[in-house]
């Protein structure tokens, strides 16, 4: 089914939710069906300091079929794990939605069959005094997985967060519920909840 997509992008109720991890999932599915892939993290924070490559860039990377320079996957790196608009004030880059979908359309001479484009942060999270991811997603108008990290406090920031995404009129393809608390009668009810809650479908529990 998603492979009628050619492009899908995946945020997150908040940050260190699976965003990475699910993107990795879906790359290595698609491969293996026979889908050349590239899987890019337009914007990272915080990076290995002898490297200076971000983890979540590398998985992305070693996942996807068509291996692409590291920094055409994670074309904006910032050194610190924070908020992106203040990484790169702090480091006097100038970070712009426009700026990013410069970046991504590079992508197009690779000729992938699907492009899988993890967020930063969650759905809102600023890049710029006045842009938040949220802008880049609207203007590239992809589709949007959302993965909700199923913990105590995950019904209100899924609730909230889906409810911006319909608000800014982005197609929804589903949410994912990452199995992130250890108690399992607690993560049946509140995948139920959110089952019953949620405008857009269960996806996938990982």
């Amino acid at each position: 089914m998603l492979n009628k997509y050619k492009k899908i992008f995946i945020t997150g109720t908040d940050t260190n939710v699976g965003k990475t991890y699910y993107s990795v999932k879906l790359l290595r599915e698609f491969n293996a069906k026979g889908f050349s892939t590239i899987g890019v993290k337009p914007i990272s924070t915080g990076y290995d300091i002898k490297s200076k490559i971000n983890d979540d860039a590398e998985k992305l990377y070693d996942a996807s079929s068509i291996k692409i320079p590291i920094n055409e996957v994670n074309p904006f790196s910032f050194k610190e794990p924070i908020s992106p608009n203040i990484a790169a004030k702090k480091e006097n880059v100038d970070l712009s939605v426009e700026k990013i979908i410069q970046e991504l359309n590079k992508l197009d001479k690779y000729n992938s069959d699907i492009q899988i484009i993890e967020g930063v942060g969650g759905w809102d999270v600023p890049i710029n005094s006045n842009e938040n991811m949220s802008d880049l997603v609207k203007k590239l108008n992809i589709p949007v997985i959302l993965v909700i990290s199923i913990k105590l406090g995950c019904l209100n920031h899924a609730i909230l967060t889906s409810k911006a995404i319909m608000n800014d009129n982005v197609t929804a393809i589903g949410w994912i519920a990452n199995r992130i608390s250890k108690d399992e009668f607690e993560i049946n009810e509140n995948i139920n909840t959110l089952k019953s809650k949620l405008k857009f479908k269960l996806l996938d529990i990982i």
